[in-house]
């Protein structure tokens, strides 16, 4: 009877919680080997090829998104690495590295896979274009610099010169990664401070480059304490944006308006002038000879509208001719007598 003290007591299993850690034994692609019925070797992850240096920071950050949503990573950043093939897993992890390998293969120009087809991992071929083209490109960062400083709005819409901002500022940060501490010993914020005044750099260039017409909104913002992240800066100057589209009429009066207060006695007296110098010319009837109308208004040709008694009798009445004074006639001048008559009355004999 004393032994049965030490009869070991048998306790239910613990149920496994329907909404516990548990439940992520549903999604298959937890397990990195696992390909989908569509993940087939001829699948296209990205749209845009890799051709140039250029198009890299859009192509790695696009194929590392693909990647990342397929739970395939690890083949490329060297966490999964290469079995013996003695292992049992050797086949599953030949298959899934061909499957990447190959998905990179479609994602790059034609020549470039060529020169990556005898690389025999995925996480070769990937660092072999991670050498190629993320290099610290001189020119290129020159080149982003000075469309940066040259960039204005112009004749674009807000959100388009927004858009055009980023896409250089992001660009540049590929190349010129902000620098972080990595001993874990800092404790002056130095990267959050640099990352703030990167963001008000952005914020004051992004206003700057606004056209006049954003002149209020720009002000304001730059008064604000704190001032704005780039994107608040964003939404309120598109709230003014269409504030204006909404409201165009009101702005042009007003700045008609203005420019009539602002004339000095000097532009009013120039404009005087110019109106002098240059008289507006009137018409002339090629019917009636009189000034003011042309043939196709003529009321003596086309008749008068009802109602137009008084002005139609005094058109109708012809004025009197001018008095125009003749010049004088030549009067008959007697004819001078003979020489001889003359003679003779002069001296009688």
């Amino acid at each position: 009877m004393g032994s049965s003290g030490n009869v070991p007591v048998t306790r239910p299993p613990t149920p496994i919680p329907v909404n516990g850690p548990q439940q992520y034994q549903t999604d298959q692609y937890e397990n990195p080997y696992y390909l989908h019925n569509a993940d087939h070797a001829g699948l296209v992850l990205v749209l845009d090829c890799l051709v140039t240096a250029s198009d890299f920071p859009s192509w790695r950050r696009s194929m590392w998104m693909a990647l990342n949503v397929r739970n395939k990573l690890r083949f490329i950043n060297g966490t999964i690495s290469k079995t013996f093939e003695e292992h049992h897993d050797f086949g599953v992890w030949l298959r899934c590295n061909d499957i990447v390998l190959t998905w990179l293969m479609n994602s790059v120009d034609k020549k470039i896979g060529q020169s990556l087809l005898f690389i025999p991992t995925a996480e070769g071929i990937w660092k072999n274009i991670l050498s190629r083209y993320k290099q610290d490109d001189a020119p290129r960062i020159f080149a982003i610099k000075q469309k940066l400083r040259k960039i204005f709005q112009g004749s674009m819409y807000v959100s388009a010169y927004y858009t055009c901002l980023m896409t250089l500022w992001e660009e540049h940060k590929n190349y010129v990664e902000l620098p972080v501490c990595t001993c874990g010993r800092c404790e002056c914020d130095a990267a959050l401070k640099w990352e703030k005044l990167q963001q008000r750099s952005r914020v004051t260039k992004f206003l700057m480059g606004l056209n006049e017409g954003y002149d209020q909104a720009r002000r304001h913002i730059l008064m604000l304490k704190p001032i704005p992240t780039i994107e608040e800066a964003f939404n309120m100057v598109t709230q003014d944006e269409r504030q204006k589209v909404v409201l165009p009429s009101t702005f042009i009066e007003n700045v008609a308006f203005q420019a009539v207060a602002s004339m000095t006695d000097e532009e009013a007296s120039y404009i005087a002038a110019y109106n002098t110098a240059h008289p507006v010319h009137k018409p002339i009837c090629s019917h009636c000879g009189k000034v003011g109308h042309t043939i196709q208004k003529c009321y003596k040709l086309h008749g008068f509208p009802p109602g137009y008694k008084t002005v139609a009798t005094w058109y109708n009445a012809r004025p009197p001719a001018p008095f125009q004074p003749r010049m004088p006639t030549s009067q008959p001048q007697p004819r001078a007598p003979p020489m001889q008559q003359m003679v003779s009355y002069t001296y009688p004999m």
